[in-house]
């Protein structure tokens, strides 16, 4: 697969990112970041970018792991299956 240049911009800032991945996955990934940026921005008026980045980071790193521990493991899956299963077998 072919690199291809896409160009975002982060907090008014212009960055050309060269990958492999769809452009349109990348666009909306920045545009993301660009928000969550801006939300600690206004949060947080009188603190560097650099910082900024560090919170917007920690922010998303929250919302990963909230979303990774709602979802139940395989194992969990595999009980409720087997439960759904034997439920649904009574009822027949």
């Amino acid at each position: 697969m072919e690199k291809i240049r896409v160009n975002i911009s982060i907090l008014g800032k212009e960055y050309s990112i060269v990958s492999q991945v769809d452009p349109e996955y990348i666009k909306k990934a920045a545009e993301y970041l660009d928000m969550k940026m801006r939300e600690v921005s206004q949060t947080y008026p009188n603190i560097t970018e650099a910082k900024i980045a560090v919170l917007a980071a920690l922010n998303i790193t929250d919302e990963l792991f909230q979303a990774r521990n709602l979802q139940p493991s395989g194992g969990e899956y595999e009980k409720k299956i087997v439960e759904l299963t034997r439920k649904l077998s009574e009822a027949l």
